[in-house]
């Protein structure tokens, strides 16, 4: 019985043992998302106990009091490790999100109402495992949160990267596997197996996220920017170059911190508006790019009014200058046109205030 515990769950309990030392000595994430990985781990060591108690009550007698809380344990914690995947991905994004907790919270009644009552599961005097009319609840409510999570990566798809896009999308696709495995097959443990997986998998691509981004803006950063564009130069639509107005001004007289707001308020306005395959990367303390691929002029042009039309709505302003690649220059002179547009468009700006 100990041998059948070890197999089922050394793996799991390695990765989350790992996960949790890199979560502690790592603190380049910010608070929030390192709560998150460290609850997911919590939850992922707290299952595999109750599933290993469970079955060690599974073989004994006169344990199916302990068996029924062991197992209403684990229901409750399944779907909730997908849901934490969930919060994950939705990190930055203000979204509501109560509504995705109602489902967790009846599941968890549900499950811990085999202690008085066997619309759930139960067990027989033989400590056999008898399947309720809910029973398998707590798989389609696993199900639901990965579907869920399935429409959130289609829905940001055009603002989160393309990588990540394909991680969540391997997430669902491994959770569903693993969820009729353990459902309707009996493999016990893929569920877990998958959890540890995911959470590591999604940790390490975070990390190395990190090398990518802009920590204020969460922006792609400038080397970003020469990669991605070396990467795809022949499918290279169009080039802009942006810079915040008056930041010297406003950090002089309301201070860095008023600064520092007025970037971030024109970087969420430029996400806001970016359709899929056009990316921002930060340059500068105020200077940003726009790196288009395969758009047409008038989409790119069309997109350039967008960002003109949203920043207008903020304190703030901004020159944009935007270049076609229909002459197929190189890179650096196509970054040095579109400077001298956002330059022209800075000087026109100055003339009429």
């Amino acid at each position: 019985m100990l041998q059948y515990i070890i197999q089922l769950n050394y793996a799991t309990i390695i990765l989350m043992f790992c996960l949790l030392v890199f979560i502690i000595t790592n603190d380049y994430f910010d608070r929030k998302i390192r709560i998150l990985f460290l609850i997911s781990c919590t939850m992922m060591l707290c299952l595999v106990a109750a599933d290993s108690v469970e079955y060690w009550a599974s073989v004994t007698n006169n344990t199916q009091r302990l068996r029924i809380w062991m197992s209403a344990i684990g229901y409750s914690l399944r779907p909730t490790i997908i849901f934490v995947v969930i919060l994950l991905l939705l990190r930055q994004r203000n979204m509501k999100r109560a509504w995705l907790i109602m489902p967790l919270i009846f599941n968890a009644l549900l499950a811990f109402s085999a202690l008085f009552t066997d619309i759930a599961y139960s067990y027989s005097a033989d400590n056999e495992f008898i399947r309720g009319p809910l029973g398998y609840f707590a798989f389609v409510i696993s199900g639901f949160y990965a579907v869920v999570l399935l429409i959130c990566t289609v829905r940001l798809y055009k603002s989160v990267h393309f990588s990540e896009t394909l991680i969540s999308i391997a997430v669902v696709c491994m959770f569903v596997i693993s969820t009729a495995m353990e459902s309707s097959w009996g493999y016990d443990g893929t569920i877990n197996a998958t959890g540890a997986v995911a959470l590591v998998f999604y940790y390490l691509y975070l990390n190395t996220q990190q090398f990518k981004r802009d920590p204020m803006t969460n922006t792609l950063n400038r080397r970003c920017f020469f990669l991605d564009a070396e990467k795809d130069m022949a499918g290279l639509s169009a080039v802009m170059s942006i810079d915040l107005n008056n930041l010297k001004q406003l950090n002089d007289e309301s201070g860095h911190a008023k600064g520092d707001e007025a970037i971030c308020t024109l970087t969420r306005c430029i996400q806001k508006v970016l359709p899929k395959n056009c990316f921002l990367y930060r340059t500068g303390g105020d200077e940003f790019m726009v790196l288009c691929f395969h758009k047409e002029e008038a989409a790119v042009k069309q997109l350039l009014l967008n960002m003109k039309k949203e920043v207008a709505q903020t304190p703030y302003s901004c020159a944009i200058g935007m270049v076609y690649n229909n002459r197929r220059e190189s890179f650096d002179k196509l970054c040095s046109l579109a400077d001298k547009a956002m330059y022209e468009d800075k000087s026109r700006l100055k003339s009429t205030n």
